[in-house]
């Protein structure tokens, strides 16, 4: 009978932890739950949206958080009668958000104030958006997207995903069958670069891309971890370059402890040997040497 992705430990207590087993599938459901939950809470505040479209902005509708105009009140120098009853609005504007202790903004040429903490900005137009993106994606600048995935999902269903990274793929998917959002236990290039054999081909734990230091980035940093020279009895332990690894991923993807992939070991082992690092302030010295050779922490 095979095991469950998670087994409670008896000891009589009601609050005790489960013990999770590090496996595709079971990393797959731990993300499949968080993304779940991510939804829900979406489509929870969707009601509730405050940002405008930019049609709407455009069509002249109201800030949705407070009522008061965005567009379409007096410009500067014109209608004094009209300047001054909306300076009077702003006075008690300003008198009814003294507690948001964020200030006030206002568009260029119109004098209604609104809430830094309370009111959304104006939304970009097409324009604007068009202008952001060629400052953010250079016509030199570009994302390989050619690669086709075939998932497999907690659900046991398959999916195929076409137009994605040829090194990474998203931890959750959303299942055609069964209309909800699954995580992906495994997944297989089945595009022409794929090759037989190929270990790039083929992902399971589908946690963000991750390069292990190469041995010239190790030598920068070597000399600052002792290493045993001596013989140890009993199992062998894990070499620091490895811990130093485990660390690094940790810290750039986000995880905890428990989630490190088995390829570093145990999670306990590298969470102690990290602890050790951060207590000597040798960890410190790792991170600044590696930022200060623009490597990203």
């Amino acid at each position: 009978m095979p095991l469950p992705d998670s087994q409670q430990i008896p000891d009589g207590s009601s609050t005790v932890l489960p013990r999770v087993l590090h496996t595709p599938r079971s990393r797959a459901l731990l993300s499949e739950s968080w993304a779940q939950a991510e939804e829900a809470k979406r489509r929870e505040r969707a009601g509730d949206d405050l940002q405008l479209p930019y049609e709407a902005y455009a069509a002249g509708e109201p800030c949705r958080a407070c009522g008061r105009a965005l567009l379409g009140e007096p410009a500067p120098g014109t209608d004094e009668e009209g300047l001054a009853r909306i300076d009077a609005d702003n006075a008690e504007f300003r008198a009814a958000h003294t507690s948001c202790n964020m200030g006030v903004w206002r568009l260029e040429n119109n004098r209604v104030e609104h809430c830094h903490l309370c009111c959304p900005f104006p939304p970009l137009s097409p324009a604007q958006r068009d202008e952001l993106r060629q400052l953010l994606y250079p016509p030199s600048f570009h994302i390989d997207r050619s690669t086709t995935w075939q998932v497999e999902l907690t659900c046991q269903h398959v999916e195929t995903l076409a137009g994605h990274s040829p090194r990474y793929v998203e931890p959750t998917v959303q299942c055609t069958e069964c209309a909800v959002i699954r995580g992906v236990v495994k997944a297989v290039r089945i595009d022409d670069q794929a090759t037989d054999g190929d270990d790039s081909s083929v992902t399971e734990g589908l946690l963000p891309d991750y390069q292990r230091l190469t041995d010239e980035q190790w030598s920068w940093i070597k000399h600052i971890v002792h290493t045993e020279d001596h013989p140890r009895r009993g199992r062998p332990r894990t070499d620091i370059r490895t811990i130093v690894d485990a660390a690094l991923y940790k810290t750039r993807t986000g995880i905890t402890w428990r989630e490190l992939p088995a390829e570093f070991g145990s999670w306990q082992t590298a969470l102690r040997r990290h602890n050790q690092l951060v207590a000597n302030s040798q960890w410190d010295e790792i991170t600044r040497t590696l930022a200060e050779r623009d490597l990203p922490q």
